[in-house]
């Protein structure tokens, strides 16, 4: 079995790793990302869950990490945030995800259990709801496609220590 120690070193590598990669990918992506954005091609859309509890589970069943937005519905940066997730490369790497949306005017107590303070807000989080990375106000495609590949390293690690 694995010792805290080789616990703690083998997630200090992960993290290591995966900021070596932040800056590798972070150039290339943003040429490609750019390149990916669809003019009229919206056949696969990222389909969010809108029900918290069964997306956790869901996400804990299938072992992948969830995305969860949270947004409020007449802010005009949430819906500009939403459109990250109509980017070919972020749908592509959504499928790794289980996606939920979360309403912060009706959803008040899953708001307070992240502390969430301010919207859009995304929180990548683990299978079983650990808080991974979190990401607020307005992002860029490159900086969520980062965060998803980071996140998606992780989880396949973590699932190997299973």
């Amino acid at each position: 079995m694995f010792t805290r120690t080789k616990l703690i070193f083998i997630f200090a590598s992960i993290f290591l790793v995966s900021c070596f990669l932040f800056f590798i990918l972070t150039s290339s992506l943003s040429r490609q990302l750019s390149r990916n954005t669809d003019s009229g091609n919206n056949t696969e859309i990222v389909v969010f869950l809108n029900d918290f509890a069964n997306a956790k589970e869901q996400a804990r069943i299938e072992r992948k990490p969830l995305i969860v937005f949270f947004t409020l519905a007449d802010n005009e940066s949430c819906k500009r945030s939403f459109e990250l997730f109509r980017y070919q490369e972020i749908r592509r790497l959504a499928k790794h995800f289980i996606c939920v949306s979360v309403d912060g005017t009706s959803m008040g107590p899953i708001c307070e259990l992240y502390r969430i303070k301010s919207f859009p807000t995304i929180l990548i989080l683990e299978s079983e709801g650990k808080e991974i990375q979190r990401l607020t106000g307005k992002k860029t495609q490159e900086q969520l496609s980062v965060q998803m590949h980071i996140a998606i390293q992780l989880a396949t690690n973590a699932n190997k220590l299973r």
